[in-house]
């Protein structure tokens, strides 16, 4: 089986020769016209060749390249769909929606690096030396250019190299004038389903916010038969009023001037993966359609435990209440998600340090468990009673209490945005705006104002 790594790279350039042939014939690509005989199509590749850019360690030549590479694009992707039909359906639909002639070239992302150069894309958000990896600031994967895109791209790039440091907002201006003529699109691959979606994200068209007010979410979905919570909630895209930039927009959200796209309410949710200790977002929830077979991002540990704290402590503050009881089974209120309770990191190879203590964890559950579902917490159900499951368990429901139990739906709603923002790489906020400070101070709150830390660039996710 081949490794991550190369898996990434296999699924990249089949990415770039479908959409390369999408610009050079109008039509998706398929298994059957791709691989002959268990080979490449030479034809296929030779009249492509110049609308896309590889890394060099890339040789649709080359058997030991495309042995395994074609083994992996015929294998299944999702269901009875093959990787070459999903993904040339998706690249077809990128072909269209932008319009992508044969002016284009499509690059690969690895071509780039952290070299600053005339030509990459990534250098001016070098120059501006946030600290952040590139892939935070631009998660694409391929990079579509016409000439023009790459004459501008060449002259901001030498424009900055004479500066000891530029702005992080005048790269993002920059990709977002060149996105919006289309001479320069970015684009995200998540994991092809049969139905391709396209989002854009970061442009200063487009906003994506939570739907306020029109669905039953959010909500915390803490239950029997697993380790983990759910943060639900539904989004929407709204279709900005010109002259109105995105970063400004996503500060008052329930007064965004603009339209909202009819269709684009998706029903999705935020994950905490136990083990890895990360919100994951997956564009889907339980009962509901699944949108997509990838993850679509994530926040690690410190970072949702930072944008919960300077957003809003109100839920943290109840949770704090019940945290203060349980000293003895080593709780502590700060950090308010105890990550390393009883010295355990990994709670499947460490059952031995907290089975002693089980039945004391159980009842710190079952706080929390009444606090966010409003029930009786059943220890003894199958599911639960383990080492394991009630530890992992119990730090789930740490999260989940210091969402679920903030009283006013705008402040909650808040702290997910926040947070979503962040796992999907859209922004890394923190704090209130003003409305919404004024809703923390009538119940006594001492409010953070709201504080940008990091805005990422334009780009298309594609899944």
């Amino acid at each position: 089986m081949a490794s991550g790594a190369l898996t990434e790279v296999y699924s990249e350039v089949l990415a770039q020769i479908c959409l390369a042939y999408s610009i050079k014939t109008g039509k998706a690509l398929t298994k059957d016209l791709l691989v002959v005989d268990e080979s490449l199509n030479t034809s296929i590749i030779r009249d492509i060749k110049r609308l896309m850019i590889t890394q060099s360690s890339v040789n649709l030549s080359n058997s030991s390249f495309t042995k395994g590479f074609i083994e992996y694009i015929m294998g299944n992707v999702s269901g009875k769909l093959n990787w070459i039909d999903a993904q040339g359906r998706n690249m077809m639909k990128v072909k269209q929606k932008f319009k992508i002639g044969t002016g284009y070239i499509v690059y690969n992302d690895k071509l780039f690096g952290n070299n600053p150069s005339d030509n990459n894309p990534y250098s001016a958000f070098l120059k501006a030396k946030t600290g952040a990896r590139p892939d935070k600031w631009n998660p694409a994967d391929i990079w579509v250019m016409n000439r023009d895109g790459r004459t501008a791209l060449k002259r901001l790039n030498r424009r900055v190299q004479t500066r000891s440091k530029i702005s992080l907002e005048y790269c993002n201006q920059f990709l977002a004038k060149e996105f919006s003529m289309r001479n320069i699109i970015p684009i995200s691959l998540k994991k092809p389903q049969s139905t391709p979606h396209i989002e854009i994200i970061n442009s200063n068209e487009f906003v994506t916010r939570i739907a306020l007010g029109k669905t039953n979410n959010p909500t915390i979905e803490y239950t029997y038969g697993n380790k983990d919570v759910k943060i639900n909630f539904t989004i929407e895209t709204v279709e900005l009023a010109k002259g109105q930039k995105a970063a400004t927009a996503r500060r008052n959200p329930n007064t965004i001037r603009g339209k909202v796209i009819a269709g684009s309410q998706k029903h999705i949710r935020l994950k905490y993966h136990v083990d890895n200790k990360k919100l994951e977002l997956e564009y889907t929830q339980s009962g509901k359609p699944s949108l997509a077979a990838a993850k679509m991002g994530n926040i690690g540990a410190a970072n949702f435990q930072k944008i919960i704290s300077n957003t809003s402590k109100q839920g943290i503050n109840r949770l704090n209440e019940i945290q203060k009881e349980y000293d003895d089974i080593d709780i502590k209120k700060d950090p308010f998600f105890n990550a390393r309770q009883l010295g355990v990191t990994k709670a499947r190879n460490q059952t031995n340090m907290i089975e002693p203590h089980m039945e004391r964890i159980a009842e710190y559950v079952g706080e929390m468990w009444k606090e966010i579902n409003g029930t009786v917490f059943d220890s003894s159900e199958s599911s639960m009673n383990n080492a394991s499951a009630i530890w992992s368990k119990a730090r789930a429901g740490e999260l989940g209490v210091s969402i679920s139990a903030i009283p006013s739906e705008q402040i909650k709603k808040r702290v997910i945005q926040n947070l979503f923002e962040a796992a999907a790489s859209i922004s890394y906020v923190t704090g209130l705006n003003m409305e919404e400070r004024q809703l923390e101070m009538e119940v006594g709150m001492d409010p953070t104002p709201r504080k940008t830390n990091f805005n990422a660039s334009v780009y298309v996710k594609v899944f």
